[in-house]
């Protein structure tokens, strides 16, 4: 077998390939903020948008590659030589930068971030503190209800990733989040693995056509390995996930108009009782959370991103979850 030939890239298609990884990580990152829901679309022409934008940032960048590529070969330097060595640079650069978050005492960089305005009471404190792991997530104050992000762009987020426009639609979306969501298919695998047993699951299962199984017990065996949660105390629900997700839905909804105060309380309440329902104490809905959030993609490392909020909240002396108790 004859290996085909790599031509090597030259500096237009580094830079458009550059280009693509940003957008493709620019996209990733919002819709990780939001997850994913029935119906839900890439906004039409969104990529080629971005695309346009950051091209734009950078005039006449064919003749200044142009210019380049002349210097070069005036100077007796091969542009493939070049190329490849750009490329090796690249590499190394993303091996330090791997390296570098490897790091066993790296500081994660989450904070528990507060504005001590002093509006709310206890109880609407504790209802906030229940999508207080997605406030840690976007760095925003988990003691109020008001957030820095302009209105404009959190009505512009609703509607592109939640498709929310109004109270029917924050209703219709809330309503899917509590009945269906993403812990409906995840917890129909888990009450097979308790059965089971995670190790009895064999590897065919767990690559059946549910297309669950596979998530579920990818996340399950790496919650176990890392010690994500208790040895043979794998939670029993992700609800927690799209309980999360309820109380930031409800107060961005109020913010933007969509549902009032009261409407916005009651949305949080109900997420509330919920968890209370299925969980026992902050840690096992932290660990609901920290699973939910891996399975949605099958990720692990949307799992190691939840565990180390989880933990910020479960031990810093700022956290809503350490200044309220769980059943009050």
């Amino acid at each position: 077998m004859t290996k085909e030939k790599t031509t090597p890239q030259s500096p237009e298609d580094m830079a458009k390939a550059a280009q693509e990884a940003a957008v493709k990580a620019a996209m990733e990152q919002a819709q990780s903020m939001f997850g994913n829901i029935p119906g839900f679309q890439m906004p039409e022409g969104m990529q080629e948008q971005i695309m346009t934008q950051m091209t734009a940032g950078v005039p006449n960048m064919a003749e200044v590659q142009a210019q380049q590529e002349a210097m070069l070969k005036a100077a007796g330097i091969d542009m493939g030589t070049v190329a490849e060595a750009g490329q090796q640079n690249m590499a190394f650069a993303q091996q330090m930068m791997q390296d570098f978050y490897d790091a066993d005492d790296l500081d994660t960089g989450w904070t528990i971030n507060k504005s001590g305005e002093g509006k709310l009471n206890v109880r609407q404190l504790r209802l906030l503190a229940f999508g207080a792991p997605m406030l840690v997530y976007n760095d925003e104050n988990v003691d109020t209800i008001d957030c820095e992000n302009d209105i404009d762009n959190i009505k512009c987020t609703l509607r592109e990733w939640w498709n929310v426009t109004d109270r029917e639609s924050t209703l219709d979306i809330v309503k899917w989040l509590l009945e269906e969501g993403h812990h409906v298919e995840a917890d129909r695998v888990l009450v097979k693995i308790r059965e089971c047993g995670l190790e009895n699951i064999s590897a065919e299962e767990c690559c059946s056509e549910d297309n669950k199984m596979e998530d579920v017990c990818l996340i399950a065996e790496e919650m176990q390995e890392n010690g994500w949660c208790p040895t043979g105390q794998i939670p029993q629900s992700v609800i927690a996930w799209d309980l999360v997700r309820v109380v930031n839905l409800g107060r961005w909804a109020y913010l933007c108009g969509y549902v009032s105060e009261n409407e916005m309380w009651q949305i949080m309440q109900v997420a509330a009782d919920i968890a209370l329902e299925h969980f026992s104490s902050w840690e096992e809905y932290g660990r609901s959370f920290i699973m939910g959030r891996g399975v949605w993609h099958g990720e692990p490392a949307d799992s190691e991103t939840a565990y180390e909020i989880v933990e910020l909240l479960l031990e810093n002396d700022e956290s809503p979850w350490k200044q309220s108790n769980w059943g009050e």
